[in-house]
């Protein structure tokens, strides 16, 4: 009986089973969007964005501006989606698009600034453009201080920060702006004054906490710069630059395993960023996983293939991992580099490497065990060590930077 009741369930079950909705023909979908009305596309786009479903919400900002090429409020909509897929550069595109219909949109003008901050004097251009249009918005202001800041124009950007504050004086970012040029002309006092004002108006901002930080650290004042650092991983998990100081403020008092924590998460935060690959690197090497460490250091080589550190970290990982021809040959590469900062390093690991593979060669070849023998009858342990003679010492070359 108890067998058939739970046929019985399986089937019914079976038989209230919908059946597979057929996937969609997306040239068949794209015309069933274009069919609908711009108002309604418009709204759907919004409401998926605010779901977080891009795909869905690409297709119909894709349609509706089909349908409506001069909204440029849409198309910073499109180039912000795009940023959060991942795509920078077709984002910077479509905010671009959005500018060109309309100079002055603000939030356009911002995230196209942000996407070419490696470049400070074409944001500069982007945002004194928008300018034009809202010469009194402060947000356009404060970026246009941070820009100037960037290179290296601090009266001008001290200028416009007091003239925000003129008439926003409890506008956090400018407060920040403010900061940052005093610590720029090493006024780290007048700096950390600028900052707690900004904490006062904006108390949950991460990088406000990450900024106190770093001015700790320029006064070593180390307790002071570990605090300030975790309370910003704490304010914002997921911003990178916190857990990357925290990283380097482990290294600088040979704390590895924080370091390698600290150095993971930024890494996993900010993949891109060359400086943390490095610092982990560094990190992995004080815990003596050279393998891993080896890894970190290729990915900075992989953006800059002639960086010093990075290149002296392989060559040790790999004398750490016992490939002394490998190590041989990197820290040749490295010795032939004309402006290599550990020359003399360099040439005594290569001299140490050489021995060791000589005494390597010249060793005699073991002698192979003898058939019936059993060894396990010999004496164990029982003559003593010679007087004088330590056992034999580890080859440690790990550095500490």
């Amino acid at each position: 009986m108890r067998k058939l009741a739970i046929l019985s369930i399986l089937l019914a079950a079976c038989a209230h089973v919908p059946p597979k909705t057929p996937p969609l023909d997306p040239k068949a979908e794209r015309q069933r969007l274009l069919e609908l009305p711009p108002t309604i596309l418009h709204k759907e786009a919004r409401e998926l964005m605010a779901r977080g479903e891009w795909d869905a919400a690409r297709a119909r900002l894709d349609a509706y501006l089909t349908k409506a090429p001069e909204n440029a409020e849409a198309w910073f909509e499109a180039g912000w989606l795009t940023e959060h897929q991942g795509d920078a550069k077709g984002a910077a595109e479509l905010y671009e698009r959005a500018l060109a219909r309309d100079p002055g949109n603000v939030p356009a003008a911002l995230n196209l600034a942000r996407l070419t901050q490696d470049d400070p004097g074409q944001a500069e251009g982007i945002l004194r453009a928008a300018l034009d249009k809202a010469p009194a918005e402060p947000r356009l202001l404060n970026a246009l201080a941070a820009a100037l800041r960037a290179q290296r124009k601090l009266e001008e950007a001290e200028s416009i920060a007091r003239r925000v504050l003129e008439r926003h004086p409890r506008d956090a970012t400018a407060w920040r702006n403010l900061a940052a040029i005093e610590s720029d002309r090493g006024h780290l006092r007048l700096a950390e004054s600028a900052l707690s004002n900004a904490r006062k108006l904006d108390p949950k901002d991460a990088g406000i906490a990450n900024s106190l930080g770093v001015l700790a650290m320029r006064r070593d004042a180390v307790a002071a710069a570990r605090g300030w650092f975790e309370e910003a991983t704490q304010l914002d998990p997921g911003f990178a630059a916190p857990w990357a100081n925290l990283g380097a403020l482990a290294l600088r008092y040979r704390d590895y395993a924080l370091a390698e924590k600290a150095c993971a998460k930024a890494v996993q935060l900010d993949p891109a960023r060359w400086e943390s690959h490095l610092a982990l690197g560094w990190a992995l090497e004080g815990l003596h996983k050279p393998r891993e460490a080896r890894a970190e250091y290729e990915k900075v080589l992989a953006v800059h293939p002639r960086h010093d550190d990075a290149l002296f970290g392989r060559a040790l990982a790999l004398k750490a991992e016992g490939d002394l021809q490998a190590a041989l040959q990197a820290f040749r590469e490295y010795a032939a580099l004309p402006d290599a900062s550990r020359q003399r390093d360099a040439q005594t690991q290569l001299a140490a490497i050489d021995l060791r593979l000589k005494s390597r060669a010249q060793a005699p070849a073991p002698v192979p065990k003898e058939a019936g023998l059993d060894l396990s009858k010999l004496p164990q342990g029982g003559e003593a060590r010679p007087a004088g003679e330590a056992p034999p010492s580890g080859d440690v070359s790990a550095v500490v930077r």
